[in-house]
């Protein structure tokens, strides 16, 4: 008797995980594809920027307070910000800013994006991504990239083109 009522409990525990996985999954099934437009361009730019090694950027709404996690290339690791390394929290941030900046030029507020040395914690692969990310910008605002690193300006003139590409020298 003691193992038929453990068999009923345990198919009735089965139907019942099986249940609570399958609403997890549409639960977050429905949140990626109801993302605000905002987080999934920031997402875009952050894949970008990091040159692939983070695709996505996640909100984790578990917890008592929702917290930004970023998908790793496995497209299964997410990675919290405090986890980040500094050249990644800065690229993180800056998807975050340009994906606003595009919003508001979207509705209409068209406002110069000024840039002082954003890219000191790349590495040369990541500033190219960078540039080529501040060049679309270039393409609906005024962008203003300020540096005092040679090797940076460089990168912006053979990234940016002579078609978007000034530059103002001083010394």
């Amino acid at each position: 008797q003691a193992r038929a009522e453990l068999s009923v409990l345990a198919e009735h525990y089965i139907l019942k995980r099986a249940q609570a996985v399958t609403l997890r999954w549409a639960i977050e099934q429905y949140r990626e594809q109801h993302q605000d437009p905002m987080l999934l361009r920031a997402g875009e730019l952050f894949r970008t920027l990091t040159v692939g090694h983070y695709v996505n950027l996640k909100i984790d709404n578990d917890g008592a307070t929702p917290r930004l996690l970023g998908l790793r290339d496995d497209g299964r690791t997410v990675v919290e910000v405090g986890a980040m390394s500094e050249g990644t929290t800065d690229q993180l941030f800056l998807a975050l800013r340009l994906a606003a900046v595009e919003q508001s030029v979207a509705s209409g507020v068209r406002l110069p994006f000024l840039a002082d040395d954003l890219f000191v914690n790349f590495d040369d692969e990541r500033s190219e991504a960078g540039f080529r990310v501040l060049a679309e910008l270039a393409r609906s605002t005024q962008v203003l990239f300020f540096t005092h690193h040679p090797h940076l300006a460089s990168i912006a003139r053979s990234v940016v083109g002579a078609e978007l590409h000034s530059e103002c020298a001083l010394g």
